[in-house]
């Protein structure tokens, strides 16, 4: 397994759907994702809030009450171009010790969705890695450092997607 940094969410003109970008080294896993799946890892990533809980939200809150915590999410497999995750959600007793382990099957744009909101590391299978991953140059940087500093949220980047 590897862990992942969410570079952000981009779509340029020639790509009907938005892509989430997910980084390891110098590698970038890019994962299609419908537009309200976009729009809600963008305002994970924004911290910002919204007037009612979103669905993300929601799953967050409904971990929270039965003492629920997701320690990771892992993108564990790749098959005929979907993408297949999971949730690894450790449920505590009342005194917080671990009763159980939990791995609940999510699409990955939910699972990062909600990773986002509470925090906990993303992974994927090295095979995932191997299969799908690209190098990060293909982002325009010409080395890792300059691909570090970029800013895929930025106002400037006329690929990404308005969610104001």
């Amino acid at each position: 397994m590897v862990e992942l940094e969410v570079l952000g969410v981009s779509q340029s003109e020639e790509q009907p759907y938005p892509l989430v970008l997910l980084r390891h080294e110098n590698r970038v896993l890019p994962i299609l994702v419908g537009a309200p799946e976009a729009t809600a890892i963008h305002i994970g990533l924004m911290r910002e809030k919204t007037a009612r809980p979103m669905t993300h939200d929601l799953v967050c809150n409904v971990l929270a009450g039965l003492r629920g915590e997701l320690s990771s999410i892992t993108i564990y497999s790749l098959e005929n171009d979907t993408f297949f995750a999971h949730l690894n959600v450790e449920q505590k007793n009342p005194q917080g010790q671990t009763e159980q382990v939990l791995r609940i099957d999510s699409r990955p744009s939910d699972a990062i969705a909600i990773a986002i909101r509470i925090g906990c590391p993303i992974f994927a299978a090295e095979e995932v890695m191997d299969a799908a991953g690209q190098d990060a140059a293909i982002l325009g940087g010409s080395s890792e450092e300059e691909s570090d500093s970029e800013d895929f949220d930025s106002e400037d980047d006329e690929d990404d997607i308005d969610f104001s």
